[in-house]
């Protein structure tokens, strides 16, 4: 399992993108759009509200811890205050600095066509709706235990490609399983939503005891599913998963194995 969880985190970092928001060694600057915006003293809104910004208002974006922002902003006489906002109130409130010019020009006549909230633009748009995912399940298989991971990535609101990897183990025997599937959510805004997945993957198995050869061996299948996902909040949920190969053999004796999972997926 320690091998598979190395191959999962690699493919995790080599899928998140680079922020490509400022040039390198730059901040990103945001104005504010909204009559106000609230800063909090920590990351967290049990930290109380220690200034309030204001529209028009610019403030330069130092870090970001899960949901929240370490911000700086200037004030009058040149004095700069720091703190914090949640990732919601910058991505509904905030502009990047990186769009026309004329957005930095507080006398130019700015049309509602010409705003993009920080939340929309393509260059920002990942801080703000993550789409990379990562997750652990528990499953039962007939009469093996399966553990397994999957990482995936939203193409769009109710479309995912994802790699799943289990291991599960039995009586008679013992291995792993590697797919590739895509998934369909119909109802991407609903907190508790169904979804459905077809795929394909491989299977390499070997037998325990000495009677079970039979259960060795490494063979492709096809896989589709379908399931429930409840959203926690923003950035974590809770699903359940019944998935069904069909396992190719080379003898054309093709088996069927059927699969509940019950999993945990996070955002970032």
């Amino acid at each position: 399992m320690l091998r598979v969880l190395t191959l999962l985190i690699t493919s995790l970092l080599l899928l998140t993108p680079i922020n490509s928001y400022a040039k390198q060694g730059e901040k990103l600057k945001l104005r504010i759009l909204e009559p106000f915006l609230e800063i909090h003293t920590g990351p967290g809104k049990n930290y109380p509200v220690f200034y309030i910004a204001q529209y028009g208002e610019m403030i330069e974006v130092q870090k970001r811890r899960n949901d929240w922002f370490k911000v700086n902003l200037n004030v009058n006489g040149g004095r700069v205050k720091t703190g914090w906002v949640h990732r919601k109130a910058i991505g509904l409130t905030m502009r990047s600095n990186s769009l026309p010019e004329m957005i930095t020009n507080q006398k130019a006549n700015i049309s509602e066509e010409d705003i993009v909230l920080a939340k929309d633009d393509p260059l920002l748009s990942t801080l703000f709706n993550p789409n990379l995912y990562f997750g652990f399940n528990y499953g039962q298989r007939a009469s093996a235990d399966v553990v397994g991971v999957h990482i995936g990535k939203h193409i769009t609101d109710s479309f995912n490609v994802e790699l799943q990897v289990d291991e599960f183990l039995g009586a008679t025997a013992q291995g792993q399983t590697w797919a590739g599937i895509l998934a369909f959510n119909p109802f991407p805004a609903w907190r508790l939503s169904p979804f459905t997945e077809i795929g394909a993957g491989s299977i390499h198995s070997t037998a325990r005891g000495t009677n079970s050869q039979q259960n060795a061996g490494s063979n492709k299948f096809l896989q589709s599913g379908f399931g429930l996902q409840l959203r926690l909040n923003d950035r974590y949920r809770l699903r359940l998963e019944y998935r069904h190969l069909n396992v190719l053999t080379a003898n054309d004796n093709n088996g069927e194995i059927e699969t509940w999972h019950i999993g945990f997926s996070g955002y970032f």
